[in-house]
């Protein structure tokens, strides 16, 4: 009888779709770490960790449904969604100033500005009603138009146009046939994640459409489990 409601198979699925990348995360972030340590892998395994942690605070939201606690960890999932793509960024420019070395409080500083910037999915969310998850939404997140429009505005201001400056000066920077072919992977991922990101502002939007849904759905673990293989052969598997 518990299988038969489609509220109990929604909540079962989404733990599944959830879970899946924490698992390639953890395993991505061991093979990282245990590759090389220093100022570039702990900065992507920063991406891997944080990428993990999100999911596991989304399965704590659905666990923790008809509590407080539920919205409580689906917003703070959502703060560290944002603020783990911030790490491609500061990845890439680690990688572009690799021979001049980045000072450390320029570094930090940076860190902790992205991490400001990420606060807004607090304040818009809660505040401003820009994210909706209780009984009266049937326990799907709901975004508000002025939410999805602000964080696409965050997303194109600071990470698409960043990323793309420094994805065209590490194409600029580094060169050799193998060493070129690594950083256009290391690109096409970054991209492709940043699509799914876009992509999921809308998704929270359209809680109506199921098409649109579905088909996130599916794409979205594809190419988030593509974007991690292919960060994996640029630079975990062959640093």
């Amino acid at each position: 009888m518990l299988l038969q409601s489609a509220f109990t198979q929604r909540i079962i699925f989404a733990l599944l779709a959830q879970t899946w990348p924490i698992i390639y995360s953890s395993y991505f972030t061991y093979k990282l770490l245990k590759r090389a340590r220093n100022r570039a892998t702990y900065t992507l395994t920063c991406f891997f960790i944080l990428f993990a942690l999100t999911d596991i605070l989304a399965n704590l939201s659905i666990l923790l449904l008809n509590t407080p606690l539920a919205y409580f960890f689906y917003i703070l999932a959502m703060y560290f969604f944002f603020f783990d793509h911030c790490f491609f960024i500061i990845f890439s420019w680690v990688l572009v100033k690799l021979e001049e070395k980045i000072p450390n409080w320029k570094f930090s500083l940076t860190i902790i500005i992205y991490g400001f910037i990420s606060t807004y999915v607090f304040w818009i969310g809660f505040y401003f009603n820009g994210i909706k998850y209780d009984a009266t939404t049937g326990w799907i997140p709901n975004y508000s138009w002025f939410f999805v429009i602000l964080s696409w505005t965050f997303l194109v201001a600071f990470l698409i146009i960043p990323q793309s400056y420094f994805s065209f000066k590490l194409l600029k920077t580094f060169e050799g046939l193998i060493l070129k072919r690594r950083i256009k992977m290391f690109i096409i991922s970054t991209f492709f994640q940043l699509g799914v990101v876009f992509a999921f502002f809308l998704y929270h939007f359209l809680v109506g459409n199921q098409i649109y849904r579905t088909a996130y759905m599916v794409t979205a673990l594809i190419i988030s489990t593509l974007a991690g293989f292919l960060i994996y052969k640029s630079f975990v598997k062959e640093l």
